[in-house]
């Protein structure tokens, strides 16, 4: 991945919170928040190998020892920020799957929200796509076992509720279709987001789910 330069001048950045304290006087929780905060936007926007601790130390307005004092290496900090943004995306699309009790309605509204999480620019998904410390190592990887758990258990309890037993492999491989399916759209539609997320999904789940129901033997819903 190629590194954009670096600018001339980094003003520091300053999320909510740290503002409320004297110069000097940030707690050390505080303040590791802010540089985790603000490195999980610079990996992003410039990768692992392009981030540099200087401008980190510059935009979070503290010294380099400063930062490694709160968060250790860069290597560590890396897998720090990708482990956050890991979690945050799967608490949003966990999150938003509870808000429904039907199984088909919380796989959609979970994937409107995977793409909403797609769509921040320079955010946790931008991080997750770039390669870590050594060769191949990208975190999305792990993201991607982790959405795929997810839906398994989605999947499981959609043919559970419709009374269906279906062998445990056939569960876990739709599943991994399904999530297989809403990442490769989050890669398209970051070049074509001039389509609604809610239109998409609701297209892409027009001709997904019957597919579902015709593999697990199941009559269409108006059969």
């Amino acid at each position: 991945m190629t590194s954009s330069p670096e600018p001339a001048t980094a003003e520091p950045v300053v999320p909510t919170g740290v503002d409320d304290y004297p110069h000097g006087r940030v707690p050390r929780a505080v303040r590791e928040q802010q540089v985790l905060a603000v490195a999980e936007r610079l990996f992003a926007e410039r990768g692992y190998r392009g981030a540099s601790m200087d401008e980190l130390a510059s935009r979070v307005g503290v010294s380099k020892p400063v930062i490694y004092d709160l968060v250790g290496s860069k290597e560590s900090l890396y897998l720090r920020c990708v482990e956050r943004a890991g979690r945050a995306l799967s608490e949003v699309v966990a999150g938003a799957a509870l808000t429904e009790t039907e199984p088909e309605a919380r796989i959609r509204v979970g994937a409107i929200a995977f793409l909403r999480f797609v769509a921040e620019e320079q955010g946790g998904w931008d991080l997750l796509l770039t390669a870590g410390p050594e060769p191949g190592a990208e975190p999305i990887l792990a993201v991607r076992a982790q959405q795929s758990a997810l839906l398994t258990e989605l999947t499981r309890e959609t043919v559970e509720r419709l009374g269906v037993e279906l062998e445990e492999w056939r569960i876990s491989a739709l599943a991994h279709a399904l999530n297989g399916t809403f990442e490769g759209l989050a890669y398209w539609w970051r070049e074509n987001s001039e389509v609604g997320e809610e239109e998409l999904v609701d297209w892409i789940s027009q001709l997904f789910f019957p597919g579902i129901r015709a593999l697990a033997g199941l009559p269409a819903p108006d059969a």
